[in-house]
């Protein structure tokens, strides 16, 4: 059997269908000025965040599941081309000084995710969650994991596991880091792979135009 995985901005929702600048289906975050953030509602609240589930059709967990950036694989319709747009983000994470979630110090770079589902506004990509491995920069090393590649990518974070019971997102009440359950799972593992991610633009910020570039999920499954 093969195992298909499904990424949706909402808990029970279909795969991601943005129609993104070149004609291809995908996620798009908005436009982001300089010393912010998308998508944002309220920056000095540090409010505004995209939310992404992660769901498959197995009856048995995927395990060992992953995350990490690549070249846009589309139908391109950014301002410069795929494999600038991907070394772009990726300095931009290698080079992130920020201090501050909400961009106030206006130093935060790149593509930054935070996997927890149930952290709260005023906590959400706080840099002080990355010693728990919570919040991750792509493109900024952590111990050898940048996100850039499949050999080094993010493991999918234990607090990022919940469970939809048909009525209501619940924590998964014995979570695995890189596990999600199947049809069979009844809330041990959970369900659901829910994360948090925001692309950041530092204050000095020189390039302008539409990136894109692939966020890929790698899982192991058992048929």
């Amino acid at each position: 059997m093969t195992v298909t995985l499904v990424v949706s901005e909402t808990i029970t929702g279909g795969e991601v269908s943005d129609v993104l600048s070149g004609g291809s289906l995908g996620l798009d975050y908005g436009q982001v000025i300089n010393g912010s953030y998308s998508p944002v509602i309220s920056q000095g609240s540090n409010t505004g965040q995209q939310d992404l589930y992660l769901s498959h059709n197995g009856i048995q967990p995927i395990t060992d599941v992953k995350i990490y950036v690549a070249e846009f694989t589309g139908i391109y319709g950014g301002a410069n081309s795929s494999a600038t747009d991907l070394t772009t983000l990726l300095n931009y994470g290698a080079s992130d000084t920020g201090a501050t979630a909400n961009n106030g110090d206006g130093l935060s770079r790149g593509l930054h995710i935070d996997m927890d589902w149930q952290v709260n506004a005023a906590s959400q990509f706080s840099y002080t969650r990355e010693a728990a491995g919570n919040k991750r920069i792509f493109g900024k090393d952590y111990s050898g994991l940048d996100g850039s590649s499949s050999t080094i990518a993010f493991p999918m974070h234990v607090d990022a596991m919940s469970y939809w019971d048909g009525v209501s997102e619940v924590d998964a009440t014995t979570p695995v880091t890189g596990s999600v359950g199947g049809s069979a799972d009844t809330g041990t593992l959970g369900n659901r792979g829910h994360f948090k991610s925001r692309f950041y633009l530092h204050t000095g910020a020189t390039e302008g135009g539409t990136f894109q570039w692939d966020t890929v999920i790698n899982f192991a499954f058992t048929s």
